[in-house]
């Protein structure tokens, strides 16, 4: 390389001195590198642009696949299609909860009685410490309805020590010790068992605590009574689940007359669902057709990126496509598919909603939609085998292609492995192109050191031809 050097300094001395072949040896050994060079770099170079772009592409394609799939999971369970609400025209009976498979509708209901836990105290103890059996252990014996007896063992034998072995055992009876503030006797132990009178109970022991004393009863357990729609309804809970389906009413006290409920059902959640799963399908599709196109925009980013990789977009695009346009795997009367509700295709490739067809699907079959897109289930999983809906099964398909060993992953990792590949050529061919630069260095320097010497031995001969011809003229 030092020689190299110095041959490159020495030719460019020798040319500005006019001496050995007067060429620029150093511009003509980058020139003719750079025919060599160029079009095997620019070729790599629109590798790497193609290849970049691809993976920019196989990127919005998986963000937009992911918007579909979301679109399809906020329709796959059943309660969330529709968002009902219940209104009460008295607040002696309330709706808890309304979900969205509650249908709407008109109720009137009347409470008689509320339902209500057995409630009990035991006698008077001097303090929480006091002692009870003399420092010794005992059992409590424990019976709830018509169960069997359960036995619950009391080791430290004082008031507090039976309340926290009441409510360690977890019986559903709990056990709260209370101080009464009467001075001398005013510690009380009072036990509250679950609504209903099948939760009745009786605690027996030896020493006697005193639960078992007709005048220790505080409130015995009650069953709710009620008529709903005028039949008379037994219930042993406040909180009913099973006379309204998909909701929950609260009796939170008696009433004279009867208490009007209502649950309206606002479908809109379900429009705005479909209408959304429209949308964003037909951004897909104007992603791909540009991706696609084989007339490159210059003025949209990405256009033609995926000219090269025709049969995967295009794949990808009618896998999507047939998902949407085909069949529900719970199908349900005459609801089959989206195109039941409306949705069908244009001649540019977009999905376009019919209102009329749409309102008419709901009006008259909303119980056949929710099936078709739900299998009227709720809180899906993707690793469920059981049949989930038509939203579940595109949202799983869809998450299959953008998954790590979906297509669109493996087109992007297979891009990558390829950019890289191209980034390495490029550093290959540069350190080529440096020893093709050297050595047409050296050939060139060799060049002009010939030549000053051809040119030396010119100027020697020149100069003995001058001395002959002055001798001859003498």
């Amino acid at each position: 390389m030092a020689e190299i050097a110095s041959n490159n300094v020495t030719s460019q001395v020798m040319t500005t001195l006019g001496a050995g072949s007067g060429l620029n040896i150093t511009k003509l050994a980058e020139d003719l590198t750079a025919v060599e060079k160029e079009p095997k770099q620019a070729k790599i170079e629109a590798g790497v642009t193609a290849t970049e772009a691809k993976i920019s592409a196989y990127g919005l394609i998986s963000y937009q696949l992911g918007l579909l799939q979301s679109a399809f999971e906020s329709l796959n369970d059943a309660d969330e299609i529709a968002q009902p609400s219940g209104a009460s025209s008295n607040t002696a009976v309330t709706f808890s909860n309304v979900d969205g498979t509650a249908e709407a509708g008109v109720h009137f209901v009347t409470v008689s009685q509320l339902a209500q836990g057995q409630r009990v105290k035991s006698n008077e103890f001097a303090s929480s410490t006091s002692a009870l059996n003399g420092g010794a252990a005992f059992n409590l014996s424990l019976t709830i309805g018509s169960g069997s007896p359960t036995a619950i063992a009391v080791t430290t034998d004082t008031p507090a020590g039976v309340v926290s072995a009441i409510n360690a055992a977890k019986t559903g009876v709990i056990a709260t010790l209370i101080d009464t503030g009467v001075a001398g006797a005013n510690y009380r132990i009072v036990l509250s068992g679950s609504e209903g009178s099948d939760n009745s109970f009786t605690l027996t022991s030896t020493p006697d605590l005193g639960f078992a004393n007709v005048g220790n009863t505080v409130q015995s357990a009650l069953d709710a009574h009620l008529t709903f729609d005028g039949l008379a309804v037994t219930r042993s809970s406040n909180e009913i689940a099973d006379l309204i389906s998909g909701t929950t009413l609260s009796l939170n006290s008696t009433t004279s007359t009867d208490v009007r409920v209502a649950v309206n059902s606002d479908k809109s959640t379900l429009k705005a669902g479909i209408e959304n799963i429209v949308a964003t399908y037909n951004d897909f599709n104007g992603l791909m057709t540009e991706l696609t196109s084989s007339l490159v925009n210059e003025d949209v980013e990405l256009s033609g990126a995926l000219q090269r990789d025709l049969s995967t977009a295009r794949y990808i695009l009618n896998t999507v496509r047939t998902a949407l346009i085909g069949d529900s795997s719970t199908t349900s009367g005459s609801i089959s598919s989206l195109r039941d509700l409306g949705v069908s295709l244009d001649k540019t490739g977009n999905f376009v909603l019919n209102d009329a067809k749409y309102s008419a699907a709901v009006e008259n079959n909303y119980d056949d939609v929710v099936m078709m897109l739900t299998a009227n289930t709720t809180n899906q999983s993707l690793f469920d085998s059981s049949s989930k809906g038509l939203s579940q099964d595109i949202a799983t398909l869809l998450d299959g292609l953008t998954a790590k060993n979906g297509i669109v992953s493996t087109r992007i990792i297979n891009a990558e492995s390829s950019l890289e590949g191209q980034k390495e050529e490029l550093l290959v061919l540069e350190k080529r192109m440096e020893a093709v630069y050297q050595r047409y260095l050296t050939q060139f320097a060799a060049m002009e050191t010939m030549m000053e010497k051809l040119n030396g031995m010119q100027d020697y001969l020149t100069g003995q031809f001058e001395s002959l011809a002055k001798a001859y003229d003498k």
